[in-house]
């Protein structure tokens, strides 16, 4: 039974790891079979409806991602700091909540396409 725990904590891991990867990959391919179905239909398929399938994320994803992170980051520093793991927890626990704290920065502050362009030295 000990056994056990090390398989599934390394299945639930590798998990979380491929399931993002894998609905990522077919959201996708389903954007591409529509443009494709567009193609062959005889709608014209402008580079802004192409590069407006490709985009990701935008402040809505990053808020859900750094609200996912600090979600993460509160029960595992909790429960290492329960059991007196302070150091741990400062890692597993500091990591995702760093990471989630950047993610709900850039939603704030993040650059805009206005930000981007370079300056007009007239003015």
């Amino acid at each position: 039974m000990d056994a056990l725990v090390p398989i599934i904590l390394f299945l639930a891991i590798t998990a979380c790891i491929i399931v993002p990867v894998y609905l990522r990959y077919k959201t996708r391919v389903k954007k591409m079979e529509t443009v494709v179905k567009l193609a062959e239909s005889g709608v014209e398929v402008k580079a802004e409806m192409i590069k407006m399938l490709g985009q990701e994320g935008g402040p809505v994803s990053d808020l859900r991602k750094g609200l996912i992170f600090i979600a993460i980051a509160i029960p595992v520093s909790s429960g290492l700091l329960i059991e007196g793991q302070v150091a741990i927890a400062a890692v597993l626990g500091g990591v995702p909540l760093c990471v989630g704290l950047a993610y709900l920065a850039v939603r704030k502050y993040g650059y805009t396409d206005d930000s981007m362009k370079e300056p007009n030295p007239m003015g």
